[in-house]
């Protein structure tokens, strides 16, 4: 995963996608398989259930049959975890059809995407923490135990990037390398919560490995602090420049 930055990203390497289609299992993202019809465009929930690395394809259950297409037309799939929002295309696997299953959705194989493209919703406010006086820190917890420290980049009530020295790709190949995190905060407020790895980037020159981090499991009580504090941090960072514009 040391290829796949934490910024928006188009996803290529069939590993990488592997992982993101088990993580969005994992995390039960919200799948609709999407269609457009003369401009009109509708949308069928689905629900991710199992990808098969060695058949390249992944199962899913569906509210609805879905049409039986040629083999050469694709399909449009849009899912929503937080602030992550996943896209791509792909087609129904040769060899399946829809099971029809007893007072069950009907089930369907879909090969593989070639690419899924990764975009990071804005409509959670992320403010910059770098030009606060202090640094903020923060403790990551491995999943197969141990701890790694870094500083806090940005910060949003759905994630955060978090700068750590040296080349990580080796300790960071899953997405499931991360199980919590603590950073300390400004105002005395720590925040504890489950955290998912969504993307590393390494910069040769500094050094440093930047990771995507993704709250997961979240208190309510945290959220709203968390939410209250990015509030004052970005009025903060505005007073600034309203008064230079004055």
């Amino acid at each position: 995963m040391n290829v796949l930055s934490p910024e928006d990203s188009n996803m290529t390497h069939r590993q990488e996608i592997i992982q993101l289609l088990n993580m969005a299992i994992t995390q039960e993202y919200k799948f609709s398989q999407i269609t457009i019809v003369k401009g009109h465009v509708s949308s069928n929930p689905i629900k991710l259930l199992s990808v098969n690395a060695e058949e390249g394809t992944f199962s899913m259950d569906s509210e609805r049959v879905i049409p039986e297409k040629k083999s050469e037309d694709s399909m449009m799939f849009r899912a929503r975890c937080g602030g992550l929002s996943i896209a791509f295309k792909s087609r129904m696997a040769d060899l399946a059809s829809a099971e029809s299953l007893y007072n069950r959705p009907y089930r369907y194989k879909i090969e593989l995407p070639y690419s899924i493209s990764r975009i990071q919703l804005r409509n959670s406010v992320r403010v910059d923490l770098k030009s606060l006086s202090d640094e903020v820190s923060a403790l990551l917890c491995l999943s197969k135990g141990g701890h790694i420290h870094g500083n806090v980049i940005d910060i949003s009530t759905s994630g955060a990037k978090i700068r750590v020295k040296g080349n990580l790709a080796k300790e960071f190949n899953d997405y499931r390398a991360l199980e919590a995190c603590r950073i300390n905060l400004p105002n005395n407020f720590v925040l504890q919560t489950g955290t998912q790895l969504i993307g590393m980037k390494f910069d040769q020159e500094s050094g440093t490995s930047t990771l995507g981090c993704q709250f997961i499991n979240m208190q309510s009580a945290d959220e709203d602090m968390l939410e209250q504090l990015v509030n004052d941090v970005l009025k903060q960072t505005q007073a600034p420049e309203l008064a230079i514009a004055s």
